[in-house]
């Protein structure tokens, strides 16, 4: 049975905590483990989790929701077969984990490994809205552009946390989507399940929402062309990682790094076929962005 260690931020989260929590303990087929950080709750969260019997708890100051998974990352003892970011919001199908070492056990130990699966959106209550699964036909170059992966489903193996550990990078928006690009850009193993194995609880306060309206359509594109900052994510592991990253990483995180300064730059990432959305939509938005120098 493989030992997982589930990374839970908490930041004023006494509503669904408790929900949360039971559907991490209640994970079938793996031996759960689970290290919480309290990212300066002022309400009843952390004395919550330990009526629950959370043991391992860090009380921190209010540091934000990427810098709190970080600390997460840096605390973690690295004695576990695979890792899971968790959100406190959220609640986990008994299958997650299991589903997420299934396909991670297919990758040899010294190979970074990561594991992300779909979601069902619910309302505050658990409701089903929609099922949103995710697409297996994405280049792993247009997932670095625009991330499909939501933190909270993402599963990692011990050399994946290993090389998180390296160094923390600046000037980025969230931890899940410098985790998804640089498992990319290290030819690490990257498991796309589907299915989903989590109910993602929409109730007006999450950092990160999805729907599936129109107008949340266009509110996304929006986001996809003007809030998406691929080239500090780019920047930044060629800063970190110069000797790790293949020739032809590189060059395409070079391109993404450079686009919005150089015509070249951008040459290259509308005419690189190994970007590709099979979303016709997507594609768009993406030569979009690059045409005005959004990147």
């Amino acid at each position: 049975m493989k030992k997982v260690l589930v990374l839970l931020s908490t930041y004023n989260g006494e509503k669904f905590v408790e929900q949360q929590y039971k559907s991490l303990v209640n994970q079938e087929n793996v031996d759960v483990h689970i290290l919480v950080r309290d990212d300066g709750s002022k309400d009843n969260t952390i004395n919550l989790l330990k009526e629950l019997g959370a043991q391992d708890i860090i009380e921190g100051a209010n540091v934000g929701a990427r810098d709190s998974f970080f600390e997460l990352i840096e605390a973690a003892p690295e004695e576990y077969d695979y890792y899971a970011f968790c959100d406190q919001d959220d609640f986990w199908h008994k299958d997650k984990l299991f589903c997420a070492c299934e396909q991670l056990n297919k990758s040899l130990p010294e190979k970074p490994a990561l594991y992300y699966c779909g979601q069902v959106i619910t309302d505050a209550e658990l409701n089903p809205v929609y099922v949103h699964k995710m697409d297996k036909t994405r280049t792993k170059y247009a997932n670095c552009i625009f991330i499909q992966m939501a933190g909270c489903t993402a599963v990692f193996n011990k050399e994946m946390l290993m090389q998180l550990k390296k160094g923390r990078p600046e000037n980025i928006f969230g931890h899940d989507s410098w985790t998804y690009r640089l498992c990319a850009a290290l030819d690490g193993d990257i498991y796309v399940d589907e299915e989903a194995h989590i109910d993602y609880r929409q109730h007006g306060n999450n950092v990160v929402g999805l729907s599936n309206s129109l107008k949340s359509k266009i509110s996304r594109a929006k986001v996809y062309i003007y809030k998406h900052n691929c080239s500090n994510y780019a920047r930044e592991l060629l800063r970190l990682y110069p000797n790790e990253i293949s020739e032809k990483n590189k060059a395409f995180f070079q391109a993404v790094s450079d686009a919005n300064n150089s015509a070249s730059a951008r040459k290259k990432l509308l005419h690189d076929y190994d970007i590709n959305f099979n979303n016709r939509m997507l594609n768009l938005i993406f030569k979009l962005k690059v045409h005005l120098k959004k990147m």
